[in-house]
């Protein structure tokens, strides 16, 4: 087992990719916490996995903070932090967008992982070391139309990985990012929209694996990059993306 006996926190870890890195992390061997904000799904992915499940809102400091402490009080210890708990807003652009919705995102995918990690490194450093693996997005590479304040979000966590890396990584923490692409996590948006033809279109002409991506997939790349495997890789974005950045879909045949 590739984790045995890691004490594993992750934060988003009720439904989608964080609820794929639960049951990985936990058939790796690993002690799983879901902190979490929806209390029904946390407590069923948790029995699932055999984990422990603690109601936290990632957007506030003190919640983040308390689910640090109880994974602790329950383990002993913190070895890993998986952020995957993200706000996605809306879809319009930034003249329409509210203050409301902006501080929103922000306070989840952006602040929420700043907490959360900075909670973690405290403990990890009492024990030697750890990993935190920071879910972030395609969208944060390269940009998105109608979604600032979750790009934003998203393009500030790669400079957080890699700050946090540099000033941990003496200490034995290591600290990587996922930029996963369109992911068939069962999220509502995403079921939505894969109702329409022209969104699935686009989805899979803009990858070059031609399909949408699994949770599990993600969820594979987490574990890589937590585990020991990864000992000599920090500060990095692993795109978990289908070929989706690396360059435009083939062109017409009547171009060709």
């Amino acid at each position: 087992m590739r984790l045995c006996g890691k004490v594993t926190l992750i934060t988003g870890g009720a439904t989608g990719i964080g609820a794929a890195c639960a049951r990985r992390f936990a058939d790796e061997g690993a002690h799983v916490v879901i902190a979490d904000i929806n209390e029904q799904a946390g407590r069923r992915t948790a029995e699932v996995c055999g984990g422990r499940f603690v109601t936290t809102d990632i957007g506030n400091a003190e919640q983040c903070r308390a689910a640090v402490e109880e994974t602790v009080a329950c383990y002993g210890r913190l070895d890993i932090l998986v952020n995957t708990a993200a706000h996605l807003g809306g879809y319009h652009d930034a003249a329409a967008m509210t203050l409301e919705e902006w501080h929103a995102v922000l306070a989840v995918t952006l602040d929420g992982v700043f907490y959360c990690s900075k909670y973690a490194v405290q403990e990890m450093l009492k024990t030697g070391g750890g990993a935190i693996v920071i879910i972030a997005s395609v969208e944060g590479m390269m940009g998105a139309a109608g979604h600032a304040a979750y790009v934003t979000a998203k393009s500030a966590l790669f400079g957080l990985t890699r700050s946090l890396a540099i000033d941990f990584g003496k200490s034995g923490v290591r600290v990587n990012a996922i930029s996963p692409g369109i992911i068939d996590s069962g999220q509502p948006d995403i079921e939505r929209l894969k109702h329409d033809p022209d969104i699935m279109r686009f989805w899979r002409d803009m990858t070059v694996l031609d399909r949408m991506g699994r949770p599990e997939e993600v969820a594979a790349a987490a574990l890589f990059l937590a585990s020991d495997e990864a000992s000599y890789i920090t500060g990095q974005n692993l795109a978990v993306d289908g070929g989706w950045t690396i360059g435009h879909p083939p062109l017409p045949r009547s171009f060709q």
